[in-house]
């Protein structure tokens, strides 16, 4: 193959690849951390709208027990 041809070797060897390489892969670690993320965010909310959910049914039943009494 020609330099510069598909899945020809780069200009600059086999180093040059190996930064690319790394680089790639150091992209690819950022976005899988960013949408990791982004579902930790996610959870966190759905845990506080649950915590609030919770505190409201403890509240009513509260409530309940004191109209019993």
């Amino acid at each position: 193959m020609a330099e510069g041809d598909t899945g020809g070797v780069r200009s600059g060897g086999q180093a040059q690849g190996d930064a690319f390489s790394k680089r790639e892969a150091a992209n690819e670690d950022l976005y899988v951390r960013q949408k990791e993320m982004e579902k930790l965010a996610a959870l966190k909310k759905k845990i506080e709208e649950h915590k609030k959910h919770l505190e409201e049914l403890e509240k009513n039943v509260a409530e309940t027990i004191a109209r019993k009494e």
